[in-house]
């Protein structure tokens, strides 16, 4: 077969045979949720590690563990006036960070496909977010929220096996934190008046799409 040729044996295993998967992945990512209404463009990067056992045969297929870790930025660019000492006014770039590092652990589902594997599963975990906003060209007025909230994964991705059991998997997560604590909502309009109540969950839904380079043991 070609797979073995190439020296994908893991493409030919039984499924009643365990496999391990271990991904260093590259994240491209889009708030979907409240993060938009901050952050415009709504769109980040970040990178992950993945780690997937899959050993329980089910009807042709693998289910197992998997756990994941990473991290997520979006920047959003600002400009605040100074005054010049030849009396011109300057705009001076300042940037909203929101980011994101998150842990998560729960079961996976390992379909194998002939000359690839369909992979999806559900994790939860614990997610830490970090919010910072300027408001003026002096950090020490900048906005900072950090929240420490439970978190949902969701993702589905194809997983191609190229040479020596070693390859790239393609796939897309949805991610869902819930700030249920209001002391991390933000007043999402940076013009209102002093005391506005807040009224934004800043840490909230957004999506990742996934390109990471695999390993199969």
């Amino acid at each position: 077969m070609a797979a073995a040729r190439r020296g994908n044996e893991v493409l030919d295993r039984a499924v009643t045979t365990p496999v391990l998967g271990v991904a260093a992945a590259a994240r491209m990512g889009v708030l979907v949720g409240n993060g938009g209404a901050v952050i415009q463009p709504p769109l980040g990067f970040g990178f992950g590690f993945d780690l997937r056992y899959h050993a329980l045969a089910i009807a042709g297929a693998r289910l197992g563990l998997q756990f994941t870790a990473g991290h997520d930025r979006y920047p959003g660019r600002n400009t605040f006036p100074e005054a010049q000492a030849d009396g011109t006014i300057k705009e001076i770039p300042r940037y909203t960070i929101l980011g994101h590092t998150d842990l998560t652990l729960g079961p996976s589902l390992q379909v194998p496909l002939r000359v690839l594997f369909l992979e999806g599963g559900v994790s939860g975990g614990l997610a830490i977010s970090s919010f910072r906003r300027p408001r003026s060209l002096d950090p020490l007025a900048d906005e900072h929220v950090v929240g420490y909230q439970p978190m949902i994964r969701g993702d589905l991705a194809v997983a191609v096996p190229i040479r020596k059991n070693q390859g790239i998997r393609v796939g897309a997560d949805v991610v869902k934190i819930f700030a249920t604590d209001k002391k991390t909502w933000i007043v999402a309009d940076p013009q209102a008046p002093e005391g506005t109540a807040p009224d934004t969950a800043i840490f909230d839904l957004y999506l990742d799409v996934v390109v990471a380079y695999q390993m199969w043991f």
